[in-house]
Order: structure tokens, then sequence, then C-alpha cells
């Protein structure tokens, strides 16, 4: 799949393993498993937006996609607070959040 917002979605995963790896036991199977969830759910909302040709169900899984983004940003914030992740970790995490918001929403606009 050469779409580059799946690609920065696939990258930003395999960085929350990582970090999920390190999460203290208690939080692990918990808010880790949420962020890694909705992480997920945000990369299938995607790749069902890039291949639906029908406008709505498209633009309805890129609004769907768009909220799983802020409730991921929301996990990650109470993570980091928390101290399950370090500080590092959550900027790196959350400037590829970023670029995949703004990459988002100039879809959602387009469309």
């Amino acid at each position: 799949m050469d779409i580059p917002i799946v690609h920065i979605l696939y990258e930003t995963y395999r960085l929350w393993h990582k970090v999920n790896l390190r999460f203290p036991k208690s939080q692990r199977y918990s808010l880790g498993v949420a962020c890694g969830k909705t992480l997920l759910e945000i990369l299938e909302f995607v790749i069902s937006a890039s291949v639906d040709n029908n406008k709505t169900l498209k633009n309805e899984r890129l609004r769907r996609a768009s909220i799983k983004l802020d409730l991921l940003r929301l996990l990650l914030r109470l993570a980091k607070d928390c101290g399950c992740m370090t500080n590092e970790s959550y900027l790196e995490i959350q400037s590829k959040l970023f670029t995949v918001g703004k990459m988002l929403g100039g879809w959602i606009k387009y469309n």
C-alpha cells in the first residue's frame, strides 16, 4: 500500500510497540493495550477509506479515524502523566501523530 499516511501510521505503531514493552506491567495490559488498539483502529479506518469509492462512507471512515486520533492523543498524554512512558517517547509519537492529523485533516477537507 503506497499511501503516505499509512506508512507514517505503520512507523508510529512500530515505535509504540517498543514503548509499550517498557510500560509497567500493571498498565501494559490496560492503558497500553488501549493505546495500541486505538492506533490499529486508526490504521484500519484509513486503509478502509483509501479503497472506498463511496464518498459518504469514505468521509465517515475519515471522521472516525480523526476521532480515534484525538482519543489516542489523550491516552498517550495520560500514559506520560502516569509515568508509563518517557517524555522523549511521548514527544516522538506525538510528532508523528501531528503529521497524521495534518494529513487526515487535509484528506477530510479534500473530500
